[in-house]
């Protein structure tokens, strides 16, 4: 059998040796972006999107959460056939972004809000909290945005049409749902809404509500059980004055004045370009911005240590697709 002949291009003869070859390289052209050139910032490389950009970007990922594991998680394949369980009315996809958080996207809306609204899902021994992904999100800040519940007491029942409520608690944030009574009309004496909040803004506990030409009233916007959010940490569950991140900082920034007050600065020898140690030179334990910034570098630096811990089976399980 004659053997194949290298084309000019470097591949087999054989067409449908090409194309395979080629199938790796071929990249759809379907980008919602244009390319960005780059530029610099603060005279290092750096690259400017727009807003229109991000939210382009974005779009696809609507519908999609993350889920946290604090203490240990599940395989991804585990993770997979959990949500299988839940009768669910379409398809989840589940990928790793760390060794903490996984990336849900989900195909349908209802599914987006059940599993969003749930807060916690038990995996076995393992909790999963479940937020909302945001175009800023980062593994290192959680969002802000919430599902809380609302109640609306004394709401006139006329009132208690849908897209009236959506329009009275606007002012708190997006309107989700209503539950069943408040759809049914089985309980007037209080109308509630499922919310999505933002909370680091301010919340609105009451409303204007009138009638065009006609005297109104204050209706209140009571909320059931609203989630504490540290601005401090970007972590949900606590606030910043309970945030023990901010208590330990603090603490061993007094404790690193106290050792400055009592020793003075600390005598640290540097080294030339040639490895030659220099004469000791007074270096400061503080940096510029002060003992809690400092702190706050070396609690990042231990949460990355932590990290490193784990980074072999993140690696792996990210390659491999498990």
């Amino acid at each position: 059998m004659a053997a194949l002949r290298p084309t000019a291009e470097g591949h087999g003869g054989s067409p449908s040796a090409r194309k395979f070859f080629s199938q790796p390289f071929t990249q759809p052209d379907d980008s919602p972006i244009q390319l960005r050139s780059a530029t610099t910032y603060k005279g290092e490389a750096a690259v400017i999107f727009s807003k229109t950009d991000v939210e382009k970007l974005a779009a696809p990922y609507w519908w999609t959460l993350v889920g946290k594991f604090s203490h240990g998680r599940p395989t991804l394949e585990e993770i997979r056939r959990f949500f299988t369980t839940l009768n669910l009315k379409d398809h989840v996809a589940v990928g790793l972004l760390d060794y903490r958080h996984v990336l849900l996207r989900c195909s349908a809306e209802p599914d987006f809000t059940r599993i969003w609204t749930r807060g916690i899902w038990q995996m076995g021994k393992y909790p999963m909290h479940v937020f909302r992904w945001t175009s800023n999100f980062h593994v290192h800040k959680e969002s802000s945005l919430a599902p809380v519940w609302f109640s609306l007491p004394s709401l006139p029942v006329h009132f208690f049409d849908k897209h009236s409520l959506f329009s009275i608690v606007s002012p708190v944030g997006k309107p989700l749902f209503l539950d069943a009574a408040t759809v049914a009309g089985t309980r007037p004496s209080v109308a509630r809404v499922c919310v999505e909040v933002d909370l680091l803004k301010p919340l609105c506990l009451r409303v204007w509500v009138a009638v065009e030409g006609a005297t109104g009233f204050w209706q209140n916007i009571v909320p059931d059980a609203l989630p504490a959010y540290c601005a401090g940490c970007w972590r949900l569950g606590h606030s910043v004055t309970d945030c023990k991140r901010k208590s330990v900082e603090q603490g061993l920034g007094k404790q690193a004045n106290a050792c400055l007050m009592r020793h003075g600065p600390v005598m640290a020898p540097s080294l030339t370009a040639h490895g030659q140690e220099q004469p000791a030179v007074a270096a400061t334990a503080l940096t510029q911005e002060g003992p809690q910034d400092q702190v706050r570098q070396l609690s990042l630096a231990a949460d990355a240590a932590d990290q490193n811990q784990t980074q072999l089976q993140q690696v792996r399980e990210m390659v491999l697709g498990r």
